[in-house]
């Protein structure tokens, strides 16, 4: 790896860690993106989940005192059955049928509720179990787990703090899942682990800076950026 590479992927890094740290998610999205321009699938993919779960570590740290496990429970013991699930609609299903669903009911969702502002639109708290094993299949199946969470946690009506405290409870789970996949499948190999701890830097800053900036969002900021970066994410999927 050149030291071109290097600089690119750490200003790559940095992003991914400042977006989430505002956000409570789209690390992942960010470094998916781009960095497969730099290096192979089978590195990028054990190393973005290392980052993922470290920025995801770091913002539970600094939010963990409005943490309620009762919000997330629905979610995470619906996403127990959907990671194998998902797994096996990868093997079994065409990808595009699933992308494509995903990308209508993302872009519904986050236009409805982009124009309807003060909508009282809820889901109840038992359709969680629903909308986890949903984003445990995506997860198992394309390691894309978050739409179908920040759609749920979002139309909640908690404030900005319990919004992104349950995002990132709940991508924790999924970080520390995803990385034992890849450790148990033989992707987490000694060079990524090294070059994780090489971009330490980049995700502590992104996280540091991006945590600043947090603060001084009020609620519907928050959630209109939140919408705006689904918006995004189905946008992507479609063109992929």
């Amino acid at each position: 790896m050149t030291q071109e590479h290097y600089i690119i992927s750490f200003i790559i890094v940095f992003i991914s860690a400042f977006v989430q740290a505002i956000t409570s998610f789209g690390s992942a999205l960010v470094s998916m993106s781009l960095l497969p321009f730099l290096f192979s699938m089978n590195f990028v993919t054990p190393l973005v989940a290392l980052n993922g779960t470290c920025i995801t570590a770091l913002n539970f740290f600094r939010l963990h005192q409005h943490f309620d496990p009762k919000k997330i429970k629905p979610l995470i013991l619906g996403a127990i059955p959907g990671i194998p699930t998902g797994i096996y609609l990868l093997v079994n299903l065409p990808e595009s049928i699933i992308k494509t669903i995903l990308a209508i009911v993302i872009l519904g969702y986050a236009v409805y509720s982009l124009i309807h502002t003060h909508s009282r639109f809820r889901i109840k708290k038992r359709a969680g179990y629903a909308f986890g094993f949903f984003a445990g299949c995506l997860g198992g199946a394309f390691n894309t787990d978050g739409p179908p969470i920040v759609i749920y946690i979002t139309s909640q009506h908690w404030s900005k703090d319990e919004m992104n405290i349950s995002l990132t409870s709940y991508f924790l789970f999924s970080g520390f899942t995803l990385v034992t996949m890849h450790t148990i499948g033989g992707l987490l190999t000694i060079k990524v682990a090294l070059y994780f701890i090489s971009l330490l830097p980049a995700i502590f800053a992104g996280v540091y800076i991006g945590s600043k900036i947090y603060k001084r969002i009020d609620q519907e900021v928050f959630k209109k950026i939140v919408l705006l970066l689904l918006i995004f994410i189905a946008i992507v999927l479609i063109i992929k």
